[in-house]
């Protein structure tokens, strides 16, 4: 080894205690952060918990449930604001977060559980010809969040929430389908809709009341108004946990007294 070898090897040899110190460093502010985030999270502290996981990825921009959980909780949030405008622009966020997690992480169920509620969100917005185009993404990443995760009750209620969407797409809707894009996707049915809400039910019972609503909102949509008024009647004896419960009963309210 020549000299200067040697004074770039002791060099380096010297720096390492600091640099190992300063990743540990780094990993174990990312384990706290994430501890925080998941404890927000888990806890219907959803704006605080969007901040802590954004926090993890300024630690570790490539960090897996910091991503797919920041993506998920901008499609949350925005769900709820008042605006068209606020909700596109969390809905945006969403996708973007969406994206990066499933360009970094392609085999797991979370990259593409979020990448279909991203999408779907965002289509809800949309003009009729990115409707359909966008429901062709959501049927093949739900169905794909569905087969990795198995076991995951926000996956299941995702797919049954498309098939009622697509099962119920007006004359008009599938007609301008057919002039400007690939069509409505093929295989949704309304039975399929309460068969896997009622499945994310039965996975996940802590979320009955947010699935209960979606069900009866895909009766109403079905046109099976009696159904949807005997599911609300249900949800609205629930006690909520949070205040998103509340903001869900309020939805439910307003709903039952559209349909009586």
């Amino acid at each position: 080894m020549n000299v200067i070898l040697k004074i770039l090897f002791v060099a380096v040899m010297a720096t390492l205690p600091f640099q190992l110190e300063v990743a540990a460093q780094k990993a174990s502010a990312v384990d706290s952060l994430l501890s925080i985030a998941h404890t927000y999270f888990d806890n219907a502290e959803e704006k605080k918990a969007l901040t802590a996981y954004k926090e993890v990825l300024n630690y570790s921009n490539t960090n897996y449930d910091a991503l797919w959980h920041t993506s998920l909780l901008y499609a949350r949030v925005g769900y709820r604001y008042d605006t068209e405008k606020e909700m596109m622009d969390n809905y945006q966020e969403a996708l973007k977060y969406a994206e990066r997690t499933l360009e970094l992480y392609p085999d797991r169920g979370y990259s593409h559980f979020v990448y279909a509620i991203a999408n779907g969100r965002l289509s809800d917005l949309a003009d009729t010809q990115t409707r359909i185009r966008k429901s062709h993404l959501v049927k093949k990443h739900s169905e794909k969040a569905v087969e990795l995760l198995p076991d995951y009750g926000p996956a299941w209620h995702l797919l049954g929430l498309w098939h009622s969407k697509v099962a119920n797409i007006g004359a008009a809707q599938k007609f301008a389908a057919g002039l400007f894009s690939q069509g409505v996707p093929e295989g949704a049915s309304n039975q399929k809709a309460v068969q896997y809400i009622q499945k994310a039910i039965s996975i996940d019972p802590d979320q009955t009341l947010r699935y209960k609503l979606d069900l009866a909102r895909h009766y109403e949509r079905a046109g099976e108004d009696s159904k949807a008024i005997q599911t609300l009647k249900e949800v609205l004896r629930m006690t909520p946990k949070n205040y998103i419960d509340e903001w869900n009963l309020g939805q439910a309210r307003e709903l039952l007294s559209s349909l009586q």
